[in-house]
């Protein structure tokens, strides 16, 4: 139903457009206005007539600046279960920074309610950005992406590796921020310049906020003596940069031995291998490498300089490791298993980085973390042995 024009208008009075037109206007009316005075107080007094007419100038570029084109703001809502505050807080902030607005939710993505394959839900998704970036072109604005994302970890890697494949003049992420949830920050912006050498600065915020940081040699290599000859390809690169406690000693379990379960007391690792069965068990990996954060958490700032420091290590260390066991192992075909515990930006920065490497991620289910052995489960196998 319209709405009345009044209401129309007052609407339109409180956006960031209205705001703009209002500045450029009044700004502009003053400083023209200004302009007469200048010059009959020429041989006077100018200075004071000089100062409101060029602090107006600033405001007509104040003005400016709000109301041009700024890009397509994407929220992605890819959880099965609502998400309705966060996703509140994701679209108010792509409004307010944002010419346009796509909301893409995992209804969407399930037309007619038939379930896609993950590569084909990416690609859904991929393909409607690019239908709202192309129709925002045409008018002549900025085509210019920011996501606002809310996914599996699994997933935003492989939303990473599918968006790599198209080309956006600037494609950037934005996140909620880990100490309250609300709050949306800067997270980092996908490019080529991810994969240039570390600079000085990048490795001093290494060097800080990372226990196998440069200076460090790097995450070591350690072989599984337990590991079949059938398996010795195989390696896992285990991440954790956002806080986890069990999560480094979970994952090394799970690629020693391929099973879900510990062995101490049977309980979930959360790791699971299939889809349909969260009891299947894997293949154990012939040797892994860890990369952790130092403290906690990586912290959160103003600007994307951690994220993208953290996003470009990240991958030279997957694929420096790959190499090394290559090179020791003697295989020619390297199998990478990621298990990946980091804020969801890096997480897509690192699927972006690898869309042409053979990595297959790990997923962890959360609802499945300490949950007990079903009853009449057999025992879990010791530690790298095998059941």
């Amino acid at each position: 139903m319209q709405h009345a024009w009044y209401r129309q208008f007052w609407r339109f009075l409180q956006s960031r457009e209205a705001v703009g037109v209002i500045l450029v206007a009044g700004a502009s009316a003053i400083a023209m206005g200004v302009i007469p005075n200048l010059l009959q107080k020429w041989w006077d007094s100018a200075w004071f007539y000089g100062l409101v007419f060029f602090g107006m100038l600033l405001v007509v570029v104040l003005g400016w600046a709000l109301v041009r084109e700024r890009g397509v703001g994407v929220v992605l809502s890819l959880y099965p279960s609502p998400q309705a505050n966060r996703v509140s807080d994701l679209t108010e902030a792509s409004r307010k920074n944002h010419s346009s607005t796509l909301v893409i939710d995992d209804e969407l993505l399930r037309p007619g309610g038939r379930e896609l394959s993950l590569d084909a839900r990416m690609d859904l998704l991929a393909k409607l950005v690019d239908a709202r970036v192309e129709e925002i072109k045409t008018s002549g604005a900025d085509g210019s992406v920011t996501l606002y994302p809310l996914a599996h970890l699994y997933e935003g890697f492989h939303l990473g590796r599918r968006l790599a494949r198209d080309t956006y003049s600037s494609l950037s992420v934005m996140h909620l921020s880990s100490t309250d949830q609300q709050t949306v920050v800067p997270g980092l912006t996908l490019g080529n310049h991810l994969r240039d050498p570390l600079t000085p600065d990048q490795e001093a915020l290494l060097t800080a906020h990372l226990k196998q940081a440069p200076g460090t040699g790097g995450p070591t290599l350690v072989a599984n003596p337990g590991c079949p000859a059938e398996y010795q390809h195989r390696l896992a690169f285990i991440v954790r940069l956002s806080f986890a406690p069990s999560m480094t000693a979970d994952a090394t379990g799970v690629a020693e031995t391929g099973r879900v379960r510990r062995p101490s007391d049977a309980t979930h690792t959360g790791y699971v291998f299939t889809s349909d069965n969260h009891e299947a068990n894997g293949n154990p990996c012939g040797a892994h490498a860890v990369l952790e954060a130092a403290s906690a958490r990586l912290p959160e700032t103003k600007d994307a300089e951690v994220f993208e420091a953290v996003a470009n290590y990240t991958y030279r260390c997957c694929i420096a490791a790959k190499q090394a066991w290559a090179e020791q192992s003697g295989s020619t075909n390297v199998d990478v298993q990621l298990f990946i515990n980091a804020p969801l930006p890096i997480t897509i920065a690192v699927g972006w980085l690898m869309k042409n490497d053979h990595v297959t991620v790990i997923r962890h289910e959360s609802s499945l973390l300490n949950a007990a052995a079903p009853t009449g489960a057999p025992p879990a196998a010791p530690a790298g042995q095998l059941p």
